[in-house]
Parts: structure tokens; C-alpha cells; sequence
């Protein structure tokens, strides 16, 4: 939890009256320079990186009311001191517009929520990792995609360079490193960051965050711990609960992590519909909890899918029912639904759950209460 400084009276930021920190390093002026530098160091995720010079880093902290020594969290797997300042340079590395460093200190802080569970996520031989996933009122401002290409290619600015942030602090300050601290076997391309927004204007259900409690008038960052992105399509099937039903049982495919776990009742699954199936659903689901409920009722496979050593082990572990079913998930809520993507229809993804992380959401903090 942030202790936070504060603003002073006089409207100047916390960081103006702060000194930084950080090293100092003496880099080439030539981007190309600190490319390879930041190659040859550790400290790049592979991709160029802008220098964060005093006056980037400052930029970011100006958008947020905390002091530079503010603690966020601390970061798996080396316990690493997440500071207002050691994200701020990350941010600024990504190349964050400054308006959207609090959407990273919020998932940052969500990240570090025990349940996130976060060593086990960094170290782990799965290919997790944080997936973001925005609502509020600064989506479309920030250039954090919702629409058309909004798992990747899109090239809004705050879908490209928040997600990197999270994963540049996971391995700067969090020290997740490849082969040394995780032990991930393949890892995946969101690895370098997944960020993306609810279309919330299109949505026939009130938004995620809403859901969860939030205001409308919040910035809320929901992460949650996911595998990769699982493309689902359809083409032939006009009926919205037939329609509905193929994409739980193909959630539910018998080798996804879920079903390693002893009990369904960790981790979510988050399905992300285009708004064309969205519209279909909620003419028989007007209520999300509802379609939430029948996700459920079908996110199952007949325990005669998996061969006999799989299915002692499931057995053993209470994961089949008296009918010989054995459900992806306990509860409805473990569905996690959002609407977003194009309108031309025909495709939802999924996002398989690691199965040992819970979703967590923060707001976004631009102004500390009372001031």
C-alpha cells in the first residue's frame, strides 16, 4: 500500500521538492547506443527503449501525487522496492505518456496483492503473466485499445507502452529473469506487455469495473494472470445459447492448467466477446450474471477425454462430479467477461487461467483525498 507524501500546498508536485535516487548512467546519444547497452546490461526486454533521462522520469511523477521514495509494493521473485521513482523510469523507458503512469502504479499495486500470487507467477514453468485490462473514463484518450486489434497490432500508445511497463518493473526491480529466476518453458509474446480496454459504450452489460464496485468515473486496472490468448470462431451457428455453449466447452479443454489444480475453485478464465456476439448474447442473457451461470452449466468435459492415469488423479482429487463431468470452474464469477474487439464479428478469445492466481483490480490515484 502507498504511504504517500503528497502534493504541497501550492500545487507543485512531491517530486519537485524530492531529489532522485536512481544510478546515473553516462549513455551514448545515439538511441542505437542505449539499445544495445540496455541489451548488453540486462535491463532491456529486447525491444528499444527511450533513455529515462531526469526530466522523463520527472514527467511521469508529475502525473501522480506521490513522492519519488513513495513505496508501491514490492516485487517477486527478488522482493525488488518498487518506488514511485524506480517505476517511473521504467514507465519512461516504455515510453508511457505521463498521463497514464498511475494506470501502472494501479497495477502495480494490483499485481502485489497476495492473491495475485506473483512469486509463483514469475517463477513458474507456465507461460503466465500479468494480462491488463482497463475501464474508465481515460481509455480512449490514453490510446489504450478496446476496438479492432485490441490484443495486438492496433498501436494505441497506452496499450503498447503500460503493459511494458509492468513487465520492464517485473524485471528491473522484480528481477524476473529467463532461465535464472523463471523457469517459464516457453513463455509468450504479452510477456513485453498486455494491455487492453473494455468498450465499455458497446457493451449491453454494465462494464467489469462497475461490477467489481467501482465508479463510473474511476481509472481501474483489472490484472489478471493468463496463459496467452486463445482465439475462439464460428461461422455456422446462429443461436446464441448453442453459440454460447461451444465457447464453454472449449474454454474447458482438457489440458488447460485448471485442470492440473486439485480444486476448480482458483483462478479465472476471462472471455473477451466482439461487441456483434456481445449484442447476441444479451438477448438471451440481459443479465451478465446469467451467461456467467450458463458458462458454468457447460465448462465441463466428460472425465472420459483424459486416459486412465489422468483420470485417477482427477478422481482422487474430487474433480469428478457424480456425473462424470469435470467442470473447468466452481463458480460463475470465475467467467470474467468484457466486451471488446472489432465489429465484424465471428471471433471471441480467451485468456486460460494459470490456475493459482486470483484477478485483482486498483483505481487509479491522480489526487490524494482533501487536497
Amino acid at each position: 500500500m502507498l504511504s504517500a507524501h503528497g502534493r504541497s500546498s501550492s500545487g507543485s508536485s512531491a517530486s519537485d521538492r524530492e531529489p532522485l535516487r536512481s544510478g546515473r548512467l553516462s549513455v551514448p546519444a545515439d538511441p542505437a547506443g542505449f539499445y544495445a547497452r540496455s541489451l548488453q546490461e540486462g535491463f532491456g526486454d529486447g525491444l528499444p527503449l527511450l533513455p529515462p533521462t531526469e526530466e522523463a522520469v520527472r514527467a511521469q511523477l508529475d502525473a501522480t501525487p506521490y513522492a519519488p521514495s513513495d513505496v508501491i509494493c514490492t516485487l517477486a521473485p527478488r522482493h525488488g522496492v518498487a518506488t514511485i521513482e524506480a517505476a517511473a523510469v521504467n514507465a519512461a523507458m516504455a515510453g508511457c505518456e505521463p498521463e497514464a503512469f498511475p494506470l501502472v502504479v494501479a497495477a502495480l499495486e494490483a499485481i502485489s496483492e497476495p492473491e495475485f500470487n506473483l512469486f509463483g507467477l514469475a517463477t513458474t514453468t507456465s507461460s503466465v503473466f500479468p494480462m491488463l485490462i482497463v475501464n474508465g473514463p481515460s481509455r480512449e484518450r490514453l490510446g489504450i485499445d478496446m476496438a479492432a486489434g485490441c490484443m495486438g497490432g492496433a498501436a494505441g500508445r497506452g496499450s503498447m507502452t503500460i503493459g511494458r511497463a509492468i513487465s520492464l518493473c517485473m524485471r528491473n526491480i522484480g528481477g524476473q529473469l529467463v532461465n535464472q529466476t523463471s523457469k517459464s518453458v516457453f513463455g509468450q509474446p504479452a510477456r513485453t506487455g498486455l494491455c487492453f480496454a473494455e468498450w465499455e459504450e458497446v457493451s449491453p452489460w454494465p462494464p467489469l469495473a462497475q461490477r467489481q464496485g467501482f465508479a463510473a468515473s474511476d481509472e481501474v486496472v483489472t490484472v489478471h494472470g493468463g496463459k496467452g490468448t486463445m482465439p475462439l470462431a464460428d461461422v455456422h451457428v446462429d443461436d446464441p445459447r448453442e453459440l454460447l455453449a461451444l465457447i464453454a466447452k472449449s474454454m474447458a479443454y482438457p489440458l488447460v492448467n485448471k485442470y492440473l489444480e486439485p480444486t476448480a475453485a482458483n483462478g479465472e478464465v476471462v472471455l473477451a466477446v466482439n461487441p456483434v456476439w456481445a449484442a447476441r448474447f444479451a438477448k438471451a442473457f440481459p443479465d451478465v450474471a446469467d451467461l456467467q451461470a450458463f458458462l458454468l452449466e457447460h465448462a465441463w468435459q466428460p472425465i472420459e477425454v483424459w486416459p486412465p492415469d489422468n483420470r485417477r488423479i482427477l478422481e482422487s482429487r474430487g474433480r469428478v462430479d457424480a456425473s462424470g463431468r469435470v467442470f473447468i470452474n466452481e463458480r460463475p464469477d470465475q467467467f470474467v467477461v468484457v466486451v471488446c474487439g472489432g465489429q465484424g464479428g465471428l471471433h471471441a478469445i480467451c485468456l486460460p487461467s494459470w490456475g493459482e492466481s486470483r484477478v485483482q483490480s486498483k483505481a487509479a490515484v491522480r489526487e490524494l483525498p482533501g487536497r
